[in-house]
């Protein structure tokens, strides 16, 4: 399940992924990100992963599509969960992208949102 975040505003996209992540999350998603970066060419994308277990094969593929073609179009990322496949997923994904991206574990919420903002 996809919950925006009142976080969201400008050119930072905050969200919330709970339990299982369809590809119906992603249709939802990703019009939002494009429009985001229509209006502000580089964005930022502030994401909390709770208890995500299933990440489909069919959704994971719409995502990476997304990724490639938007690749310059983000400048900061900020992945916060619980799960440590999701430092390594950060570290795998940062050669395929510009944008620095950080993984912050739940308890750190509020560090992360300040470094995704860059008033850290």
């Amino acid at each position: 399940m996809l919950q925006l975040l009142e976080e969201s505003k400008d050119d930072l996209v905050a969200m919330r992924l709970i339990g299982n992540v369809d590809k119906h999350d992603y249709q939802v998603m990703l019009p939002i990100l494009e429009e985001k970066i229509k209006q502000h060419g580089k964005i930022r994308v502030y994401a909390e992963l709770q208890d995500v277990e299933d990440l489909s094969m069919r959704a994971l593929w719409e995502d990476l599509k997304f990724d490639f073609r938007h690749a310059a179009d983000f400048s900061r990322a900020a992945i916060v969960g619980d799960r440590k496949w999701l430092d390594w997923l950060t570290v795998m994904a940062s050669p395929f992208t510009t944008a620095k991206m950080k993984y912050f574990e739940y308890t750190d919420r509020d560090q992360a949102l300040a470094w995704v903002q860059g008033t850290e």
